[in-house]
């Protein structure tokens, strides 16, 4: 699998619910864009362990290095997500540009360098990529300084982006509401390259009306009969389509995906330093941080 991102967003959300514990290896960040600090992906996964959280820094502007590093934190034994996606009983989005205390770095991801450093005592089991960047929330954007003093905006969005909008769109029709206000989805079977697999139970996924947050309850059983579907059937890793089958639809819902455990990610010939301690990945994210100075002009 190479390190080039290579994900369509469209039903990632949903998908990620299905693979628990899901680190973020490729991420393509803004278009143009520079992010020096904290920013993190507005994505978030609530599973048994607790809230998985994803960051990353970048410089996209023309000449710039690029993703320096995706982050996976994992909040240990959370029960809900941050305020960053909270709804509370009036259906009010809180939103929150603020770092959160007490995540442990679960792995690092340095695409550029097709290297992957993990805690030893991670609890990831699948690995993806994406091709289009997430909606984020950061601490400052650099570029943005200027982002308002622009003429006129173009009130027309790129083909990409109406694709996007209107993936959303098929989600959220697909989903049945909860009297919590979140939309529920029973996954029966995932098929690819005409291989299903079909879980021992049937997957249930949950996730806000925004679609910025899943969570789901899955056992080891069900997740261990995944990951050796995935290393029997695809030993250097999937890329490709892949169809979501769901109760009561006659039709599945498709997307275009790359996929990985630890061992079919090694079989494909990344490099992947395990066991490092919390103290080595915390300077390596530091270093990333500090690497894209306020104010540098290219």
């Amino acid at each position: 699998m190479s390190f080039l991102p290579i994900l369509r967003f469209c039903l990632c959300l949903l998908l990620l619910g299905v693979f628990t514990g899901c680190g973020i290896v490729g991420y393509p960040g803004q278009p143009g864009m520079v992010t020096n600090n904290f920013n993190k992906i507005d994505f978030e996964y609530l599973d048994e362990p607790g809230l998985f959280v994803y960051e990353t820094v970048y410089d996209n502007r023309v000449g710039g290095a690029g993703v320096g590093a995706v982050v996976t934190k994992l909040y240990p034994s959370a029960k809900t997500y941050t305020s960053n996606v909270r709804t509370n009983s009036d259906g009010t989005l809180y939103r929150s540009k603020n770092e959160y205390e007490g995540a442990q770095i679960q792995m690092i991801s340095v695409p550029n360098l097709g290297q992957v450093h993990m805690s030893p005592n991670h609890q990831l089991l699948f690995f993806v990529d994406y091709i289009t960047s997430l909606d984020e929330t950061d601490d400052k954007n650099i570029s943005e300084s200027q982002l308002f003093k622009q003429p006129t905006l173009t009130p027309q969005i790129s083909a990409r982006a109406f694709e996007t909008k209107k993936m959303r769109w098929d989600l959220l029709r697909a989903g049945t509401l909860l009297p919590s206000g979140s939309l529920s989805y029973e996954v029966t079977a995932l098929e690819m390259k005409q291989i299903k697999f079909t879980p021992s139970q049937s997957i249930q996924v949950e996730t806000q009306f925004f679609g910025n947050a899943v969570k789901t309850q899955l056992n080891n059983q069900v997740k261990t009969e995944f990951a050796q579907f995935i290393e029997t059937n695809f030993p250097k890793g999937f890329k490709g389509n892949i169809n979501i089958h769901f109760k009561g639809s006659a039709e599945p819902l498709s997307m275009s995906i790359g996929l990985n455990t630890v061992k079919t990610l090694e079989n494909s010939g990344v490099k992947i330093q395990k066991e490092v301690p919390e103290a080595t990945l915390q300077e390596i994210l530091n270093r990333f941080k500090t690497s894209f100075k306020e104010g540098d002009s290219k």
